[in-house]
């Protein structure tokens, strides 16, 4: 359920004769998508590290990649870094949801609203092609627009953030 098509993945690495760093290998691929929430959204983890600073393999291969990419369970990778593209088809709906996670996304194709609660109402913000939306743990839904929306995610893992005094839980998508 690629709307904005394929997308090209490219991972870098040292090649495992390189003893001065000026050898380095190329993975070049294009991955396969994941579908999932009622065939509206598409989820495709690209890659994933486990620890802050992160550790970079010398050489790279299509297993250790797979391997990579499988460390992100669902959106966050514990104690970790994921990134990952998701395409929605238009109009979609993305229910409410929180994760202990600072989320930087980066709207590629198309257009989609982040809807945040506002005490009894919520509030539909806009986001177009070449913007970027910091979610900072904090409960959001999104709607994509008349076109799709295609965007790419840096998701970092991180504490629960806390509202009088006491740590919000996670949400699942509701």
């Amino acid at each position: 359920m690629a709307m904005h098509g394929p997308f090209r993945r490219i991972i870098t690495s040292h090649a495992s004769s390189d003893t001065d760093g000026s050898r380095v290998e190329l993975h070049d691929d294009t991955p396969a998508f994941r579908t999932a929430l009622d065939g509206g959204a598409a989820f495709t983890a690209l890659f994933a590290t486990l620890g802050l600073p992160a550790v970079s393999a010398h050489t790279i291969d299509k297993q250790g990649i797979d391997e990579a990419a499988a460390l992100a369970p669902a959106v966050v990778t514990p104690n970790g870094v994921n990134c990952q593209v998701t395409d929605l088809a238009p109009g979609f709906r993305v229910a409410y949801h929180r994760t202990n996670s600072v989320d930087y996304n980066i709207l590629l194709a198309g257009s989609v609203y982040l809807i945040t609660p506002d005490g009894d109402s919520e509030t539909r913000t806009l986001v177009k092609a070449g913007e970027i939306v910091i979610q900072r743990g904090t409960i959001h839904g999104w709607e994509a627009g008349p076109e799709g929306a295609r965007w790419v995610s840096v998701i970092v893992n991180a504490e629960p953030v806390a509202a009088g005094g006491k740590p919000l839980e996670e949400v699942d998508f509701q």
